[in-house]
């Protein structure tokens, strides 16, 4: 389920009265969800384990020699702060940035108040706002905000500048809606009933979610989502299916700067490299 909602700007007029509707829809929409989200997810295997893979590739990019706490890391439009709160029990220092204010309020008293000293939250939207201590984190996670976000290049490149040179960044994006019985069906075929009937837990309200939610959705490909990761400075490292029969995506990547040469160039040049002693005549 995606953790965020974009609100229709406010303008005044008879005429413009639809869109403040829409605007009030989509911020009970926020209010409901802020205080659901975690009793969806809580105890759901599936986001979990979700959660569990995303640790891991946290913990592989952390800063090298340091301990978690020194290792500073960046949960973008991070709702209630769901992952904040499983990578500060993990021992990391954790900020959670996210462009609705009550899902800021929910996090501060939920998460903030559990961790003290390791947690901050702050209301902005990395794609317009600057976020305290920009350009030095570690590492960042983008858990589902690629696919809705309005500003796709903008957000990107505002999460690029909140690394540091080299740091890392964990994006996961939709591949496809979540229809719920298009997906039942898969999961029933490849992992049971009893999964396809768990998996609903998710399903339901994140299609209900969606339908009411004034957006445009965009479900890439892996070779969609690796361009426009590429475009914004950022070398793939790995990159894969997850999450519920692969309704996701997700790439570990590390911020590409331009004296630093990707993955596959230094490969290409020990691979071309000829050692002196092989020219001819030696």
């Amino acid at each position: 389920m995606n953790r965020n909602v974009v609100l229709a700007p406010k303008v005044e007029g008879r005429a413009d009265a639809p869109v403040r509707r829409q605007a009030a829809l989509e911020r009970m929409i926020a209010l409901g969800y802020g205080w659901s989200y975690d009793a969806i997810v809580r105890r759901f295997p599936p986001y979990t384990a979700l959660l569990d893979e995303v640790a891991g590739l946290v913990a592989r990019s952390a800063a090298t020699g340091s301990s978690r706490l020194q290792s500073n890391v960046l949960d973008v439009s991070c709702g209630i702060g769901t992952v904040v709160a499983r990578l500060a029990r993990d021992g990391y220092s954790v900020v959670g940035a996210d462009a609705v204010q009550h899902l800021v309020a929910v996090a501060q008293e939920t998460v903030a108040s559990a961790a003290p000293g390791r947690v901050t939250f702050h209301h902005a939207d990395v794609a317009r706002d600057a976020i305290p201590g920009a350009g030095s984190f570690d590492v960042l996670v983008s858990m589902h905000t690629l696919y809705w976000h309005p500003e796709p290049a903008r957000f990107l490149e505002g999460c690029r500048g909140a690394l540091r040179p080299g740091g890392h960044a964990i994006f996961l994006t939709y591949a496809r809606p979540a229809h719920v019985v298009p997906m039942f069906r898969a999961m029933r075929s490849q992992e049971g009933l009893a999964a396809a009937v768990r998996a609903l837990r998710w399903l339901v309200p994140t299609a209900l979610f969606e339908r009411f939610r004034e957006c445009d959705h965009r479900y890439l490909t892996r070779e969609q989502f690796h361009e426009y990761l590429g475009k914004a400075g950022f070398e793939v490292l790995e990159s894969r299916a997850t999450f519920l029969n692969g309704i996701s995506l997700l790439a570990w990547a590390r911020r590409r700067d331009a004296a630093a040469p990707t993955t596959e160039q230094r490969t290409a040049r020990a691979t071309s490299f000829v050692p002196p002693w092989s020219f001819p005549g030696r």
